[in-house]
């Protein structure tokens, strides 16, 4: 088990560091660039390099995330591989729908709201929302039946800290995927600026 943790650690921390990296030179493209240019860089970021492998780090960042939050799953459970079937579906999908999602961004030509490209980002969001909502709810029933249980011996509720822990770190990365995903729904491509933050929020959170 702790293997897997530091590996995990070691894997999403070295995504975030490379992200901020990425998000520094654009920031540093972004003094050589003029300001009309600059206000369509979230609006037409279609071929932009940077952009693109920023989005890529920040989606696989969010598959591991998922899939160390779907493994805490599977152990708190006994090891009940019954329980993390819907979250595995949801998972799969969500890795299939962000790719194609970032790879709509490589032409020239693609814009924040294209129509395809806007709907696979949709539906990826809501996906990863899903994933966070089901795994996390699942891990803090598991917590709080368990500290039920255990309460009638000791005479208090064991894993109260444990069980705020989950529910808190479960709540901000859905609450932060939500925001995106409500700026995103409502044609504004405000909502891809909060790729930047959820990168690290999503490591901070695990």
């Amino acid at each position: 088990m702790s293997r897997t943790l530091l590996l995990s650690t070691i894997i999403q921390f070295s995504l975030a560091t490379a992200h901020v990296i990425l998000s520094l030179l654009q920031l540093m493209a972004a003094f050589t660039t003029s300001a009309s240019a600059a206000n369509q860089y979230f609006t037409n970021p279609g071929g932009n390099e940077l952009f693109v492998s920023g989005f890529f780090v920040y989606v696989v960042n969010t598959f591991a995330q998922e899939l160390l939050l779907i493994w805490r799953l599977y152990m708190i459970w006994d090891r009940n591989l019954k329980i993390c079937i819907i979250p595995l579906i949801l998972w799969i999908l969500h890795c299939s729908i962000a790719s194609i999602a970032v790879s709509g961004f490589i032409p020239a030509t693609a814009t924040a709201l294209s129509r395809n490209l806007h709907s696979y980002g949709l539906a990826g969001w809501g996906l990863e929302t899903g994933v966070n909502f089901i795994a996390s709810g699942g891990i803090a029933y598991r917590l709080w039946h368990v500290g039920r249980r255990t309460a009638i011996l000791t005479g208090r509720l064991n894993y109260k800290s444990s069980l705020l822990i989950v529910i808190e770190c479960g709540a901000l990365i859905t609450t932060c995927t939500a925001v995106m995903f409500t700026l995103y729904a409502l044609n504004k491509p405000e909502g891809l600026v909060g790729v930047g933050a959820a990168t690290q929020i999503t490591v901070g959170a695990e």
